[in-house]
């Protein structure tokens, strides 16, 4: 692990990291809720009303995305303003484990394939 000191993080990186972080833990989540509903439990709804069979199935991944838009832009909001005002106390350290050399789709050559 590295470590870096930094004055601020810009709001596109916070908004991106919560983002992700909350489309990889709630999509799957609403999915896993949509397969429960879709067995006959009352584990989604929409509008106050119960989803089930296969309109639970096609509507989880859709509220979802829903869920992660709407959380993003308010937990996006509030975490840069609560860095933006941490930012004032002076520079603070983030440890991060850099990328590796030669993994992932930008390490090799367009014209290799």
């Amino acid at each position: 692990m590295q470590e870096v000191m930094i004055r601020r993080i810009s709001v596109g990186t916070v908004f991106k990291l919560v983002g992700v972080g909350l489309l990889f833990s709630l999509l799957p989540f609403t999915i896993l809720m949509g397969c429960t509903a879709a067995l006959g439990l009352n584990t989604l709804s929409w509008n106050n009303e119960p989803l089930h069979g296969w309109v639970a199935l096609v509507a989880s991944p859709f509220i979802g995305v829903f869920l992660v838009a709407v959380f993003t832009m308010f937990l996006g909001t509030t975490t840069a303003f609560g860095l933006w005002v941490y930012s004032w106390l002076g520079p603070f350290g983030i440890s991060f484990k850099p990328a590796e050399q030669g993994i992932g789709p930008a390490a090799q050559p367009a014209d290799a394939a």
